[in-house]
């Protein structure tokens, strides 16, 4: 069984239309979660890495201030997850792995306080943003400054997922050999996007990642506003996972969702 820890990195403010068709116009907190993940053999892995103080120096220039006025950032120093590890008597240096679900700036923006630890990531994911600089890095959530200059050295790519396959998710790729941490793919939202199931010991639970923005998209089926899909990978495929993701939810009700954005979320 795994140890597994919610961390809350920050937030940014949306209209909760844009998040989900058909609801009401009104402002909704988007978070930013990172999950702590302590094995008892490998150690401790942190999924994603959520906001960082960088994120408001990245935003201060053009083009990429558009960002911020697009999705107005509220974060502070202490929530960075780096700065969180001590709450659990950690530091950077029990950081074993770093898992990147997609290479958004929201879930990367921390990952430059972890150096010379080993950066799990889909193939896909690295290879969509490649050369990509100005509007066309920003129209895909990417903001390279955030990476750090040798992600290429430390990126562990990911091999075909062959293993057993999730209802409704598909195939999986046992990334500790025992079971307790499956990756599955979750595409639409972005190229590459990965989630993760994890065994704890308060019991299982699926970090979906932004296969879908919120719990309620996922029991409601209420897909993103039309408009979002002028920046993400596939539209169709956003569709898709989110219904594959209410299918895993019937089919496996024990499993506790968590959509790294969702204000549902208990930390």
């Amino acid at each position: 069984m795994l140890d597994l820890h919610l961390l809350d990195t920050g937030h940014c403010l949306v209209s909760a239309h844009h998040v989900m068709r058909g609801v009401p116009r009104r402002p909704m907190v988007c978070r930013s979660l990172v999950a702590l993940i302590g094995h008892p053999q490998q150690g401790w892995t942190l999924f994603d890495t959520g906001y960082a103080p960088r994120m408001l120096a990245a935003t201060r220039r053009l083009p990429w201030r558009l960002y911020r006025l697009a999705t107005p950032l509220r974060i502070r120093p202490e929530q960075a997850a780096v700065r969180q590890l001590a709450r659990y008597g950690l530091a950077v240096s029990d950081i074993r792995r770093v898992i990147i679900s997609h290479i958004h700036a929201d879930h990367v923006a921390g990952l430059r306080d972890f150096p010379d630890v080993p950066v799990i990531v889909s193939p896909a994911a690295l290879a969509s943003i490649a050369g990509l600089h100005g509007l066309a890095a920003l129209r895909r959530a990417h903001l390279p400054a955030l990476l750090p200059a040798d992600l290429a050295e430390r990126a562990a790519p990911l091999p075909a997922f062959t293993g057993p396959p999730l209802p409704h998710l598909g195939p999986t790729h046992d990334l500790f050999g025992d079971g307790s941490l499956r990756l599955m793919h979750l595409p639409g939202h972005a190229c590459g996007q990965i989630g993760a199931l994890a065994q704890t010991d308060r019991g299982p639970v699926l970090l979906a990642a932004d296969g879908a923005w919120t719990c309620q998209a996922i029991r409601e089926q209420r897909p993103p506003a039309r408009i979002t899909y002028l920046f993400v990978d596939d539209a169709r495929a956003v569709d898709a996972t989110l219904a594959a993701l209410r299918g895993f939810s019937i089919a496996r009700p024990e499993v506790r969702i968590v959509p790294t954005h969702c204000p549902e979320v208990e930390v």
